[in-house]
């Protein structure tokens, strides 16, 4: 029998690979299998859709340093922002480097699901044999609450020659992990997008005639959402018809069934475009598989928004090393070398964000990198149902009444930046603290408007005021275009 040269060099790198020693990938293997009750192994063509290869970035002290400039107005870089390209050539990993990992999962019989143009990332499917075979990770089931959901029993393997370019592998458990941070049913009065304008000094950039031409904003969702709603909630409390623009990187995952998953869509759509006409708003929804990571990077990786907002919840404690350390810094970082600021909304659950399943002091891992702007929560009384001359905010903290609280503590996984030392923090803490800033946030102290099934709703959260400080932002981008020629975005503007 013949075969081909590709084939037979295909053969001989398997070949050449099984012969390797290999080495194991920590901190893959979730922890909250521990909880869970062991249901037997995976069928071995259980289908794997989105499995993400990890291989980081390089010279991460250059690429903040870079950063940190960026920021300053005294450096020769101020405002410059990197394109991808040039990003993928300094930071990411080498050409040739991406092509080796790239070439062994290929020859172990992986579909290539999306390359990464910064070459930090390599998205690949296959089935649990596949898994198993190639990763040295079975996959195992497990149930909790009457639900099966499948994991690894082990941490995976790489050959030596490989492993040494993979940071870690993510997507091989279905277990659930990122939650919405909306909160619901509210009290019985709202802020509306002009009333928010008032409050918080977005009024006078309106009047100046500022709409976020020219500018984009991202909301990282993961269930689309009915156009009537959207519809419904620009006549009933704007002046124009928000008009976003749906971003499915994967596949389409649909109106999910949960109620807070659609409030959560409908509420950072219906908010992140309320105070900037002009802007550009793109939906990025993540597929069932894919889920919240895959949303996230595609607006960093197609640049999708000026300013990129996030709602969703993640306990620190409970996120694996991979995810919480390296993914999401590591594409933080991109975003802000590329000019995109990163809000992040800080929980909903005060100093404790493992809760109900823990107690203990957490912050959401999401919004702990010191590459993002952490947006928390207070709250304020309306007076006659209209925001008072004399805004006076107190901290959002309805925990005693089973309300909520504005998430914030202190990082374990990072330390202290720079910016929070030389703001004078070093004396609280040694971790990165937050939140940033805080906005409105109770449900009840005012809560904000949104619309959803056709009906007007009452809802709150640091959710709320994430999206709505990314409209806001749009105006600032427009502003100081205009005013001191500064182009393509704001990047991490906490310095």
């Amino acid at each position: 029998m013949r075969i081909g040269l590709a084939t037979a060099a295909l053969l001989a790198l398997a070949t050449a690979a099984a012969a390797e020693p290999l080495r194991q990938l920590r901190g893959t293997v979730p922890r909250a299998l521990a909880a869970m009750t062991p249901a037997g192994r995976a069928p071995a063509d259980l289908r794997l859709e989105h499995v993400t290869v990890f291989l980081g970035l390089r010279h991460r002290r250059a690429l903040d340093a870079l950063i940190a400039a960026q920021q300053d107005r005294r450096s020769p870089l101020f405002h410059r922002w990197l394109a991808a390209s040039e990003i993928a050539d300094r930071f990411g990993p080498r050409r040739g480097e991406y092509e080796r990992v790239r070439r062994w999962f290929v020859a172990h019989g992986f579909q290539v699901v999306r390359d990464s143009q910064f070459r930090t990332a390599l998205v690949v499917a296959g089935t649990a044999a596949q898994v198993e075979g190639a990763l040295a990770a079975p996959i195992g089931r497990f149930t909790r609450g009457g639900r099966t959901y499948h994991a690894p029993l082990a941490d995976p393997s790489l050959p030596e020659s490989i492993a040494a370019s993979v940071r870690g592998i993510v997507g091989l458990d279905d277990l659930p992990k990122f939650r919405p941070l909306a909160l619901f049913p509210g009290g019985q009065t709202a802020l509306v997008p002009s009333d928010f304008a008032a409050a918080y000094g977005v009024a006078p950039l309106q009047a100046a005639g500022l709409t976020g031409a020219g500018h984009s904003i991202a909301v990282v969702a993961r269930s689309n959402f009915a156009d009537t709603d959207v519809a419904l909630f620009s006549s009933n409390f704007l002046s124009f018809q928000l008009a976003p623009v749906r971003v499915f990187p994967g596949a389409d995952p649909g109106i999910l069934a949960e109620e807070g998953e659609r409030i959560e869509v409908l509420l950072d759509t219906q908010w992140a475009g309320s105070l900037a006409p002009g802007a550009t708003l793109d939906v990025v929804i993540g597929s069932p598989h894919g889920d919240i990571p895959e949303a996230l990077i595609a607006a960093i990786e197609n640049r999708a928004g000026d300013v990129v907002s996030l709602s969703f919840g993640l306990c620190e404690q409970a996120a694996t090393t991979v995810v919480t350390w390296e993914l999401f810094d590591a594409f933080y970082a991109l975003a802000n070398a590329q000019g995109q600021t990163v809000l992040v909304a800080s929980g909903d659950d005060g100093g404790s964000d493992c809760a109900p399943e823990s107690q203990a002091l957490a912050v959401n891992g999401l919004a702990s990198s010191p590459h993002v702007v952490a947006v928390g929560g207070t709250s304020f009384t309306l007076v006659d149902g209209s925001v008072p001359a004399s805004l006076v905010e107190r901290v959002w903290n309805d925990i005693a009444e089973r309300g909520g609280a504005g998430g914030g503590g202190q990082s374990l996984v990072f330390g202290m930046p720079r910016y929070q030392i030389g703001a004078g923090l070093a004396g609280l803490s040694s971790g990165r603290a937050l939140p940033d800033l805080a906005l409105a946030a109770s449900p009840s102290a005012p809560g904000y408007a949104i619309v959803e099934g056709g009906l007007g709703q009452i809802v709150g959260g640091t959710s709320a005021g994430t999206p709505a400080l990314a409209s806001a932002l749009a105006l600032v981008n427009q502003r100081l275009e205009q005013t001191h020629g500064v182009m393509g975005g704001l990047g991490q503007l906490l310095p």
